[in-house]
């Protein structure tokens, strides 16, 4: 069995408390992993938003780090578009 099945068996069988506390380190975890993804960022990064409403052949440019979100504007010659995106939505050019 694997590690994700005995922690499902754990979850089910656990009292109300133990849920908080496992939610509570869930998101505490996830915190970290968004700090990680936008640190990995900086002003001035060529990228691409990886969503379906957005070209991914597009190439944006970050203008500013926000504590959650990220400020692009796009690169090509046509209009200049700027989005405020989730970090995890961009992609490293």
């Amino acid at each position: 069995m694997s590690n994700l099945q005995v922690v499902l068996e754990f979850i089910k069988k656990s009292e109300k408390s133990d849920i908080n506390k496992m939610i509570d380190q869930i998101n505490i975890r996830k915190s970290e992993l968004r700090h990680e993804i936008k640190s990995s960022f900086s002003v001035g990064d060529l990228v691409s938003i990886d969503h379906k409403r957005i070209d991914s052949s597009k190439t944006f440019r970050i203008t500013k780090i926000n504590n959650k979100n990220i400020k692009v504007i796009s690169t090509d010659a046509g209009p200049k578009n700027q989005y405020t995106v989730s970090p995890s939505l961009l992609v490293k050019k």
